[in-house]
């Protein structure tokens, strides 16, 4: 009877935990519609500081995420940004000297991509000591962390 007792209550916490959550994506939502809480709590049939809970939730799990990404992942990524962004502009100057590629408007749409993507790997590098200086926060931080 304990052992039964004790699954059925492992199940409502379950049930419980899924419903939050499902609150919390429909909230997420909202708020990216620009919803005020009010209207949200309105909308979900909850009251206004349940809202205002799952707001504070969902700021403090993004929050989590953008440290996490900052932590292991950003440089990473940076790099394959601009990565990215090489690869376009090389193919866009393989397509814009190809001998048969005779059309105007295609050399103009080619020399306009490149000079996106010039623009891009700018905007990236400029933005690359920030990344340098994240680095030695989260190198200070896990510093800390460890003491």
């Amino acid at each position: 009877m304990q052992i039964l007792s004790s699954q059925l209550q492992n199940k409502n916490k379950e049930k419980k935990q899924f419903l939050i959550e499902d609150r919390r994506r429909r909230v997420t939502s909202l708020l990216a519609q620009s919803r005020t809480e009010t209207e949200i709590a309105t909308e979900l049939q909850v009251h206004v500081s349940t809202i205002s809970r799952d707001v504070t939730y969902l700021r403090k799990q993004s929050q989590q995420f953008v440290y996490d990404l900052a932590k292991s992942d950003l440089a990473f990524y940076y790099k394959q940004c601009l990565d990215g962004i090489e690869e376009v502009r090389r193919k866009s100057w393989e397509i814009y000297n190809n001998d048969s590629l005779n059309n105007a408007k295609d050399k103009v749409l080619c020399l306009k991509l490149i000079k996106e993507c010039n623009e891009a790997k700018f905007g990236l590098l400029k933005e690359g000591p920030s990344i340098t200086n994240l680095r030695s926060l989260e190198d200070r931080i896990s510093k800390i962390e460890s003491r």
